[in-house]
């Protein structure tokens, strides 16, 4: 069964903390032990809880989530036959690899490829074609791409690790969530405000990094799982937490004295402000 590859391939069995993700709930009186011994048979780390009157299946992996729901909606709806399976201990223990985690998340993927060479090409008489070009600028008619292109050129190999670290992470959420051209809609949207923020801001147009979409990540994140809660951006308050005391941090200027150049601030709260105001506009959408 195809179904049954797939929960294999993208099982895991080691985690490095208990952060159970609610990905279904089911009637209380509904008997769900065959559904839990396929899954089980299966090497998907599950778990079954009672919780307001019904039955709560949640898992550890993130990355299950979107092939589980599939799974279990079929499985609602009386289309999926639970048959035993065996299952090797290599399999049991065997989760998504890299190329397999990949292939879920082209978008973010791409966008942490294209980061890495605008660090490699900043420095390099080529990268003045993708620095934001200014409103006054005539040239911005013919090079419309400049509006978005600062977000991939970063300073330094620790500026691109930092920024793909963090969209890796919460990128690979909202590409679940949304879907590959939602997201990739989503990426351009919220670096293009905060390019704008922060040329508005400094008046400069020598400044790059992602780290304005991740901020709309954060902000995204941060609203969506208050409004309309999902498994999917059911992130730890302590980790919007931290990011958002880093931005206070920046902003002071003390984490400017450790690296070169300057903190772009301002893109950083536009991207947040922006991240912000996509959750509210669409919070009715994405609840696949």
């Amino acid at each position: 069964m195809i179904w049954a590859a797939y929960l294999q391939l993208l099982s895991s069995t080691g985690y490095s903390s208990l952060n159970w993700i609610t990905v279904k709930l089911f009637p209380l009186d509904q008997d769900l032990s065959a559904l839990s011994n396929y899954l089980h048979q299966r090497g998907l780390q599950h778990r079954i809880t009672e919780e307001n009157g019904q039955q709560c299946l949640a898992v550890l992996d993130e990355a299950v989530i979107p092939a589980l729901q599939d799974f279990l909606n079929q499985y609602a709806q009386g289309q999926v036959e639970l048959q035993p399976a065996v299952v090797s201990p290599q399999v049991l223990h065997a989760g998504p690899g890299l190329f397999e985690q990949a292939k879920m998340a082209p978008v973010v993927i791409s966008l942490i490829i294209l980061s890495g060479l605008g660090a490699l090409a900043v420095g390099h008489p080529i990268a003045s074609h993708f620095y934001f070009a200014g409103f006054g600028d005539a040239s911005v008619g013919g090079e419309i791409w400049r509006l978005l292109t600062p977000a991939f050129l970063h300073f330094g190999i620790f500026h691109v690790l930092f920024n793909s670290l963090w969209m890796w992470d919460l990128g690979r959420r909202l590409e679940f969530l949304m879907g590959h051209w939602h997201f990739l809609l989503f990426f351009a949207v919220t670096a293009i405000a905060a390019n704008i923020a922060q040329y508005w801001w400094g008046g400069s147009v020598n400044f790059g990094g992602m780290s304005g979409v991740v901020y709309a990540l954060v902000g995204f994140i941060a609203v969506r799982q208050r409004l309309v809660p999902h498994p999917l951006v059911a992130v730890p308050s302590a980790l919007i937490g931290f990011m958002l005391v880093w931005l206070v941090l920046c902003m002071t200027g003390v984490v400017d004295y450790f690296i070169s150049g300057s903190v772009a601030n301002a893109a950083h709260v536009g991207g947040l402000i922006a991240g912000v105001v996509y959750a509210l506009l669409t919070k009715n959408l994405y609840q696949r």
